[in-house]
């Protein structure tokens, strides 16, 4: 990536990482292509002063039993060591924001052991889909972490979207799952955002660029369009959870949606 940290006034916000997964493209766009495709994870850290702030935590230590057929995970280091590297102690994160249960997003902060002083935080909407959801679909095995947190005061749902701490605001953009929710990091001029997989990596920009584990194609559609049109206006570079490489970008239009230029070029 271009760069690993930037400042907004007295905000910082760090691009963490948390390895790379290999998997076959079916498994993510649907049918049977056999090519292989990476996706890095790249949880977003935001130091205000008072508070630290986690978007998103990876996989966790190890690939969920579920996926170990099918995903390969690389990592030089894990999402902990990189904070440390930044210069913070799992015990100085005072929240945790979880965009989806997806277990690509959800693996360190699910375990209470990881993050001790922090909240974490999901959306209603996303745990009752999980709920819904078929036996088999992965989404469902956050749910025991995540009521298991609720009782023990660890965990918090939200209904909508909050600021959740001065210059941090969510916002729910259904599509990718329901509940999805993503994170205007400052204000005004002095914006970045943070689309988790509303816009997850590169090929995405383009806005008919479906997932097959999208659970509301066409909102996802509309809800990226939004977005990123958002992001155009306010001149807001956008942290892109799962590109491999150039994870900040500018956005610009197109004729057939937006592209991401490496942040500063």
């Amino acid at each position: 990536m271009a760069r690993d940290a930037i400042y907004l006034g007295s905000t910082t916000v760090h691009i963490l990482d948390d390895g790379v997964f290999i998997t076959d493209a079916g498994n993510l766009f649907g049918g049977s292509r056999k090519a292989r495709i990476r996706g890095a994870m790249h949880p977003v850290l935001v130091a205000t002063g008072e508070s630290l702030v986690l978007l998103d935590a990876g996989f966790g230590p190890e690939l969920p039993e579920s996926l170990a057929e099918s995903y390969e995970l690389q990592r030089e280091r894990n999402l902990l060591e990189n904070l440390s590297a930044a210069g913070y102690s799992p015990a100085d994160v005072t929240h945790v924001v979880l965009s989806h249960l997806d277990a690509d997003h959800v693996g360190w902060a699910l375990r209470s052991e990881s993050f001790p002083r922090a909240t974490v935080y999901v959306q209603e909407a996303s745990l009752e889909e999980a709920r819904n959801l078929e036996e088999s679909h992965g989404r469902r095995e956050a749910i025991p972490a995540v009521e298991r947190g609720l009782e023990e005061g660890w965990c918090e749902l939200l209904d909508g979207g909050t600021e959740i701490v001065a210059g941090l605001r969510t916002e729910v953009r259904a599509g990718h799952a329901a509940g999805h929710q993503i994170s205007w990091i400052g204000s005004g001029e002095e914006s970045v955002l943070f689309t988790a997989d509303l816009a997850p990596s590169k090929i995405f920009l383009d806005p008919d660029t479906i997932a097959g584990v999208d659970t509301d194609p066409e909102a996802a559609r509309r809800n990226r369009i939004e977005v990123l049109s958002e992001a155009v206006e306010r001149e807001a570079p956008v942290i892109l959870y799962h590109e491999p490489k150039d994870s900040l970008v500018s956005i610009r239009r197109t004729e057939k949606g937006f592209q991401g230029i490496p942040y500063g070029e």
